[in-house]
């Protein structure tokens, strides 16, 4: 049973004639003749009574009419579907987020994505780098975008850019305009750090290892699940945590927090755009890479 029998029988039963319903199908009349006994040879029923009245749908054809029309509209609104979504209207794209990425990259990016393609809503989650992966792996979103590279065999990254991870403190806790600690120092003050699969958390400790200090000797007050969360903390005086450049670049710039500076650590870290390894993006996702990657290409060249 193909398609175009379907349409065959569904054109004869509307007209009640394999003549006309040849000439709706764009063939000829024996070939309709053919679709239509071919169908009757596999269903083991007639499915028209040839008579002075025309081509009239047996009861067995009655019966098997509604079912030809259902499967038939269910092909054309498939083939609509697919037209949105090539053409990205009416589509929903899903993407992931770890904390500095949700909140000050996609965010800053989101005008220009809606203008280039505004009949797409874009739904973010964000989470740490580790779940933002554990999502994409699990086919829950198309797109990742995290702060930093993990061994997942599933994943493929592409490099978007590089931030500073820097040293930030409430100035109310810095004395005698102290704006560095030695190594020493730094493990003896309140450290305010993420949880486990955070990226910038990552960062850090990679950084830790081409320095004397040992996670472990850390004075860790507190362990925080978001970039935003531990920047509170710090603001109300809680203690030092290595953050993200560009999240307190407003509290720096206007006095509420400075920066402590640790001489011989020195973090960076990059930001990556996640996809499923071997897999081809939607139009929709496409765009979208493509809006954020400019748009990170831009901001770097203000730097």
């Amino acid at each position: 049973m193909t398609l175009k029998q379907l349409e065959v029988f569904l054109a004869v039963a509307e007209t009640r004639s394999f003549s006309k319903g040849a000439e709706k199908s764009c063939i000829t009349q024996s070939t309709a003749s053919q679709h239509i006994q071919s169908l009757e040879d596999e269903l083991g029923i007639r499915l028209f009574d040839r008579g002075r009245g025309g081509a009239m749908p047996t009861e067995g054809g009655k019966l098997f009419l509604e079912r030809a029309r259902r499967i038939c509209g269910e092909c054309e609104a498939s083939l609509a579907a697919v037209r949105r979504f090539r053409g990205m209207e009416d589509v929903v794209l899903r993407v992931g987020a770890s904390n500095v990425p949700g909140t000050s990259l996609i965010p800053a990016s989101l005008g220009q994505f809606l203008l280039d393609c505004p009949k797409v809503r874009l739904e973010v989650v964000q989470g740490d780098s580790r779940s933002v992966l554990r999502q994409l792996v699990d086919e829950e979103i198309e797109l990742g975008f995290i702060g930093g590279r993990y061994d997942e065999d599933q994943v493929e990254f592409e490099p978007m850019g590089e931030d500073s991870i820097v040293c930030a403190v409430s100035p109310d806790r810095v004395t005698s305009g102290k704006h560095s600690l030695s190594q020493a120092e730094l493990c003896r003050v309140p450290l305010v750090v993420r949880e486990q699969g955070s990226g910038t958390q990552k960062a850090v400790y990679e950084a830790l290892t081409n320095t004397w200090i040992r996670k472990e000797a850390l004075h860790v007050v507190a362990v925080l699940g978001s970039n935003e969360a531990v920047k509170r903390a710090i603001l109300d005086g809680t203690g030092y945590a290595f953050v993200s450049s560009m999240s307190v670049a407003e509290e720096i710039a206007n006095g509420q927090l400075v920066t402590v500076r640790i001489p011989g650590l020195n973090i960076t870290r990059k930001f990556y755009a996640a996809r499923r390894a071997g897999r081809e993006l939607s139009p929709a996702a496409t765009a979208f890479l493509g809006v954020m990657l400019k748009r990170w290409q831009q901001q770097r060249q203000k730097q």
